[in-house]
């Protein structure tokens, strides 16, 4: 009924814009206005196709299922413009036969093909098995391409995205706690259940005095950091359940719990339970005990997933710490022997712990498994720089020799990185500013081996060797002026810095480590980007508008995230001899005709 007044009222409302307010108005076709639609979205293709060949793109991939039971594969690249801007544009929302690896790496291809993107990157994937086989099958196809510029032959190509990682190590140690877990979570939904039960519990939070503020909330099963959020708010409230539990005289709080226990399929939907099971709880003092420790862990990894899921801003430079600081409080968690007897309470946490770090050493290894962009990327931040990284292994134990190496190694990838920028920046004309670093001592640059002749010859000459005996000898290499400068020191909290704008005011000082840092910036150390077009895939195509063609969910997808996205800054043409000698003759007023319009025009103002 609501549908056909709604039928009703737009039909009225056409009628009366028609009749009245625009009678030459023509209503046009649903195929005229689709046809209308796409020419407008190839335009734009177009245009912004030809923006993004100026840019090394990375990109970010996933694959998603419809309503119409469709394979989808989206993609999004991330590039940082010249006003140092991060920008993402979704440039394909297209179907996929399967799953395999082969037919996701020549979908991939194909996109990168079609919008003529020939310098990528990274391209960040979940932690399928299918993933990493296409991205080998592609990276193999790009080196043998000559049209393609991959860096470094493609080896750091491959990107594993943090928060699906995060979740997996997170579901692995929640299952130690299911049971704590559903006590909770049923005491939760027994008061979010009806008015009643949530007056009760505002009468019990009354009389243990506790503020009446930000009241429990609702997890969904299958997501762990909604049930970090239940867990969290629920702390708060825990006297005022037990206060419940005490005066429950007619036995409703508890006879809610005798009843049969619901289950959920993977969406967090009820469905019919299979077994007689009563409801887990009600939640008794273990069951807090153990949801509190869980608690304080749960924030580190939920800060981390919010921190990694941006992509409107660089994340790459702090994912080092982000995953050092997962790993340390998993380690925090284990119970050292000598502490004494351990109680069920810390069991079931070492328990937890064991199994979360199995997870953790299975998709990370160690902080020094990493992707090595993710550290160059820590390298790039003014604050950290190499001697961060440096700091860091001598923390965990490392001995001289080992440190010493694994940071020869980080510096060696920054050098090759400016090797292979530096005939691209401003035309390769610092190839021969700096000289070659074959030693990590300082040098001092000189134009030429030519001798300086005469008394100030003689002056100048005496002068260079004994700078270039001394410690004040100034680096010759960019990478090493770089490395060697003073640390930005911040008082603010770590968001508060604004690595863009940095690099922005001083990327003049270190070109071709500012065009290596606009790159590297940019990776994405996670596939949120490309996983919230699957949230507007669902309300494009939804049950009652499953009939669109592919090429019109894609349209429509991409369109509206370029249409919200910011404009992209690009490089302003430096002005040829002949548009110079047209101003200069413009402002001598020699130009025919030009002293007539100039008069022309002042007259009106």
């Amino acid at each position: 009924m609501s549908c056909l007044l709604a039928l009703l009222r737009k039909k009225v409302l056409t009628g009366f814009v028609l009749e009245y307010v625009c009678p030459l108005f023509k209503v046009p076709s649903r195929r005229k206005l689709v046809r209308r639609f796409l020419s407008i979205y190839d335009a734009q293709k177009k245009e912004l196709s030809k923006i993004m060949k100026d840019y090394r793109v990375c990109l970010t991939m996933d694959t998603w299922t419809s309503v119409q039971n469709i394979n989808y594969m989206v993609l999004t690249a991330h590039f940082i413009d010249v006003d140092w801007k991060m920008h993402k544009r979704v440039i394909n929302f297209c179907v996929i036969q399967n799953h395999q690896g082969a037919t996701i790496g020549r979908l991939i291809e194909s996109c990168l093909l079609q919008w003529e993107i020939e310098k990528v990157l990274t391209i960040t994937v979940d932690n399928a098995s299918a993933n990493k086989s296409a991205l080998e099958w592609l990276r193999s196809k790009m080196n043998k391409c000559s049209s393609y510029k991959t860096v470094l032959g493609g080896k750091y190509m491959h990107v594993r995205c943090t928060a699906h990682i995060t979740n997996l190590i997170v579901g692995h140690g929640l299952k130690r706690l299911q049971k704590s877990v559903l006590a909770i979570r049923n005491a939760v939904k027994y008061v979010r259940s009806s008015p009643n039960r949530l007056d009760s519990f505002r009468k019990a939070v009354e009389k243990e005095k506790l503020p009446l503020t930000g009241l429990v909330c609702l997890d969904v099963p299958t997501r762990w950091n909604s049930t970090y959020l239940m867990l969290e708010a629920a702390l708060k409230f825990k006297k005022a359940f037990a206060r419940m539990k005490e005066d429950d005289v007619d036995e409703l709080y508890i006879g809610y719990f005798k009843e049969p226990e619901e289950e959920y399929d993977e969406e967090g939907n009820v469905i019919p339970s299979k077994n007689k099971r009563n409801r887990v709880g009600p939640s008794e003092e273990p069951d807090w005990d153990k949801a509190e420790i869980f608690v304080d862990l749960l924030r580190v990894f939920y800060d981390v997933t919010l921190r990694v899921s941006a992509s409107l801003h660089p994340i790459v430079h702090t994912t080092f710490h982000d995953v050092v600081t997962m790993e340390r409080n998993i380690e925090n968690l284990f119970i050292a022997p000598e502490m004494g007897p351990i109680s069920d309470t810390e069991n079931v946490l070492i328990d937890m712990a064991t199994n979360m770090r199995s997870k953790f050493l299975k998709y990370y290894g160690g902080f020094t498994d990493l992707n090595h962009l993710v550290i160059v990327g820590l390298v790039l931040d003014a604050r950290f720089k190499l001697r961060n990284y440096t700091h860091f292994l001598k923390e965990v134990g490392m001995d001289d020799v080992d440190v010493q190496s694994r940071t020869n190694e980080i510096r060696s990838l920054l050098m090759a990185l400016y090797d292979e920028y530096v005939p691209i920046v401003d035309g390769g004309r610092h190839m021969h500013r700096h000289q070659s670093p074959i030693s990590s001592g300082s040098t001092i640059t000189s134009r030429s081996s030519n001798t300086r002749v005469g008394v100030r010859g003689q002056l100048l000459n005496s002068w260079r060797k004994v700078v270039q005996e001394s410690e004040e000898a100034v680096t010759a290499h960019e990478v090493d002026q770089y490395l060697n400068a003073p640390l930005e020191f911040v008082e603010e909290e770590e968001d508060g810095f604004n690595i863009l704008c940095w690099w922005k005011i001083n990327g003049p000082k270190f070109p071709v480590v500012a065009a290596i840092a606009r790159d590297v910036l940019v990776v994405q150390t996670s596939t949120v980007a490309s996983e919230s077009a699957f949230s507007t895939g669902g309300r494009v195509i939804d049950a009652f508008r499953s009939s669109l063609t592919p090429k019109t969910v894609e349209a429509l997808i991409c369109m509206q995230n370029w249409l919200l996205g910011d404009d992209i800054a690009q490089e302003v043409e430096e002005p040829t001899i002949e548009n110079t000698e047209f101003y200069e003759q413009a402002e001598k007023g020699t130009l025919i005709g030009f002293n007539f319009n100039f008069c022309f025009l002042f007259s009106y103002m």
